[in-house]
């Protein structure tokens, strides 16, 4: 299923990264039994998330993991008083004072679950014995807004969108997603875009996995509606690559809003 899910997705969007899973390794014994490579010294978890965008699979604990912060996300440590009470950032000077900090860490949406490990794979890698929990697109916003029209199709506005520009591919794009059940939109945050060195028209978007489906159903079925020609174009190409030509009808030179702008009088003439 991911496998056909990762086609999907690569078809229907422009992506220049690879779609991420990943998946809690709960127990030592799962993390033992977790086939990805092992990373041999630290790495933050955004910057394995990259990599897992350009094909590389790995599995880290919190002995691996290069980034206290995304340790304490995803529930591979625990949560020290400092950065609970809010005094780290407000030291660090981020915020304008203890309040808005204490804020921001009472309003972080951290894993409530006590994890061993994580397995970071590109969506493809995985099979269906094995699912992502979570997976991680980090793209170009038009990608994010095809994405959101996908998840709009089927379920409405996406509502509780939480952003601050901080511990973003972590807890905006993996954790909150998975603890909230829903997607998230982030627009990454200055650790992630030093370590992970991502392009400046980049973003995130974290879905839990077994809402991928359906937000891939959604990209579809609003492919005619929602796209331009060039993407169209783009779209029937792919389709024909993949030896999925048949599966999706694509009607090029309709949509809602080519026309659909100008004032009464040219909208009234154009009628005529």
């Amino acid at each position: 299923m991911s496998k056909h899910d990762a086609m999907w997705l690569d078809i229907l969007l422009d992506l220049g990264r690879k779609p991420v899973g990943t998946r809690f390794l709960l127990t030592e014994a799962d993390y033992a039994s977790s086939k990805a490579p092992e990373l041999t010294g630290g790495m933050p978890y955004c910057t394995a998330v990259k990599w897992a965008g350009e094909g590389r699979s790995c599995k880290m604990d919190a002995a691996h993991g290069a980034c206290s912060a995304a340790s304490r996300a995803l529930g591979m440590a625990e949560i020290g008083e400092e950065v609970h009470s809010g005094s780290r950032h407000a030291k660090l000077g981020v915020y304008e004072n203890l309040g808005v900090s204490r804020s921001i860490a009472k309003d972080m949406v951290y894993c409530a679950h006590k994890c061993y490990g994580v397995e970071i794979m590109p969506l493809e890698a995985y099979d269906e014995a094995n699912n992502p929990d979570v997976v991680v697109i980090v793209t170009t916003p038009h990608n994010a807004m095809r994405l959101i029209q996908g998840y709009a199709y089927h379920r409405g506005q996406l509502k509780e969108i939480k952003m601050a520009g901080m511990c973003a591919v972590c807890q905006e794009c993996t954790s909150y997603p998975f603890e909230k059940n829903m997607p998230n939109i982030s627009m990454l945050c200055s650790g992630t875009r030093c370590v992970a060195q991502w392009a400046k028209d980049e973003l995130g978007v974290g879905i839990p996995y077994h809402q991928l489906g359906q937000v891939i159903s959604g990209l579809k079925k609003t492919v005619n509606p929602m796209e331009a020609n060039e993407d169209k174009q783009r779209i029937a190409q792919r389709l024909a690559a993949a030896g999925q030509s048949d599966a999706l009808e694509i009607v090029f030179s309709h949509n809602y809003f080519t026309g659909a702008y100008g004032t009464p009088e040219q909208l009234a003439r154009r009628k005529k």
